[in-house]
């Protein structure tokens, strides 16, 4: 049995939005003016620090402070577990990391074939509610290369 608890879609729809508007606003910029390659780091480190812990996470920050009193994003809270969405989160973190090393040896076209790819499926993810890295939690899950949590039942 996986841990079920409520969980607002919303924080992952903002970092969505982030994501797509970073990687691609970065990429376009980057065209112009060399200095918004460093997009691709800035945004690993926002990834890998909101899978870390909720209070690191900037949509979630974004959302509960700006968006959703505002009334520009509004709730959209399931039961459901939120570890495959951490997963995916993280997987994305580790791709733009991938892509920031990359830089380092000034191979631009592929580091930003890997941002691009974070930017796809964040896109997937945004409009058909299709999370890849979830389907990848999944298997792995259901192959044993990750354990399933289980809820307490104290």
């Amino acid at each position: 049995m996986m841990e079920a608890i409520p969980f607002d879609r919303s924080v992952l729809k903002v970092n969505q939005v982030i994501l797509m508007l970073g990687l691609v606003g970065g990429y376009f910029a980057g065209l112009a003016v060399h200095g918004f390659m460093y997009v691709l780091p800035v945004l690993a480190v926002m990834m890998l620090a909101g899978t870390a812990s909720p209070r690191t996470n900037l949509a979630r920050f974004l959302y509960l402070r700006i968006l959703k009193p505002a009334a520009l994003v509004r709730p959209r809270v399931v039961v459901e577990d939120p570890a495959p969405h951490r997963f995916a989160q993280l997987v994305g973190g580790v791709f733009l990391v991938a892509a920031s090393l990359v830089l380092l040896t000034g191979q631009l076209g592929v580091a930003w074939v890997l941002g691009w790819i974070v930017a796809a499926l964040a896109f997937l993810n945004f409009a058909f509610n299709i999370c890849v890295g979830c389907i990848m939690y999944a298997q792995l899950v259901r192959i044993g290369l990750l354990p399933l949590r289980r809820a307490s039942h104290a």
